[in-house]
């Protein structure tokens, strides 16, 4: 006897725009542009993963081809039960070949949003800089996340191949941010170790950290996320698929929630990877053994999502409890 996952109530917040449009918008754009596109059956390193993920936005030739993808993520997302979808953004890959990085953001957060409002999810954005290439833009996308604050964005985010990232030198675009209302998010505990989660924290003071595993090499560390309710985006099968965790078995989102450090779970790159959101809570119930009771804790971990509304977040709640209240199916 099993709930069915799909209609879990469940937040998507590490979720890399332009690595999780469904597969078949991708190749119907591919077509469209007389080119080809496939997916590999596996990537031998975390950087043959990096090098293939440029390749979606070069099939981008308008401002209507991203509108397209982003409605196309918008209705998966909310056929696989999410109820907050954060895409992180980049505008800086279309820009200016698009427009300028604010006019690429606008019709980025525009189509998010409108889709959302179609299918009946909230939607938000986390306008992330590129740690490895975008120091001398990271001002200006601090600038326009702050513009779009309330309008769309939701969160300032810090992605990037190497960890630690030498965060300091991103430290006045987060305080921009902050200073407007937003989250700030950051990549670090994947390819780098605890430090690296410390240095998101302390340098850029960031209230949530996209992976973050690593964290759980240091109890000090665990302590701390426990004790200061920071949210890790974890994704399982991610975690897998790029070496930085050896087997879906070994990996340390269960022992961090237990912990007491709240995990969201999350599929990262769903084109790439080939797992989407409900994939990740399978992957929870059926190797890690979790009850649907703590299925639902960590999909509550959602609430704590600062970009999901009052409203959202309440209904959030409210649905969980439902879900676990309904009669299981044979």
């Amino acid at each position: 006897m099993s709930r069915s996952l799909r209609e879990l109530p469940k937040v998507h917040v590490h979720v890399h725009l332009d690595g999780s449009y469904p597969l078949p918008a991708v190749q119907a754009l591919a077509r469209r542009r007389g080119a080809a596109f496939a997916v590999p059956d596996r990537f031998e390193t975390v950087w043959d993963f990096f090098d293939a993920y440029g390749t979606v936005p070069q099939l981008v030739e308008d401002l209507d081809d991203l509108a397209g993808l982003c409605r196309a993520l918008v209705r998966a997302e909310a056929e696989a039960g999410v109820r907050f979808l954060e895409p992180a953004i980049e505008p800086q890959l279309y820009a200016p070949r698009l427009g300028s990085l604010e006019t690429v953001a606008r019709a980025t957060v525009d189509a998010l949003q409108a889709a959302g409002a179609e299918h009946g999810i909230e939607v938000g954005a986390n306008l992330t800089i590129n740690t490895d290439q975008d120091e001398a833009i990271a001002a200006e996308l601090a600038r326009i996340a702050a513009v779009l604050a309330g309008r769309g964005v939701t969160a300032l985010g810090t992605a990037g191949f190497v960890e630690p990232a030498g965060l300091a030198r991103f430290a006045g675009a987060a305080r921009i941010a902050r200073d407007a209302g937003l989250q700030v998010v950051s990549h670090a505990g994947q390819t780098g170790g605890p430090e690296s989660v410390r240095e998101a924290l302390d340098e850029l003071g960031a209230t949530r950290i996209s992976h973050g595993v690593r964290a759980v090499e240091d109890e000090e560390l665990v302590a701390r996320l426990a004790a200061e309710r920071i949210v890790l985006d974890v994704c399982p099968v991610s975690n897998v698929a790029l070496g930085v965790v050896a087997a879906l078995a070994a990996h340390p989102a269960p022992a961090l929630a237990a912990a007491g450090v709240p995990v969201t779970l999350n599929a990262d790159d769903s084109l790439w990877l080939g797992s989407d959101v409900v994939a990740q809570y399978e992957v929870a119930r059926e190797v890690w053994g979790l009850s649907d009771e703590a299925l639902a804790g960590l999909a509550g971990a959602g609430a704590l999502v600062p970009g999901l509304s009052a409203t959202g977040r309440a209904a959030l709640e409210t649905d969980l409890a439902a879900w676990l209240a309904a009669e299981a199916a044979a």
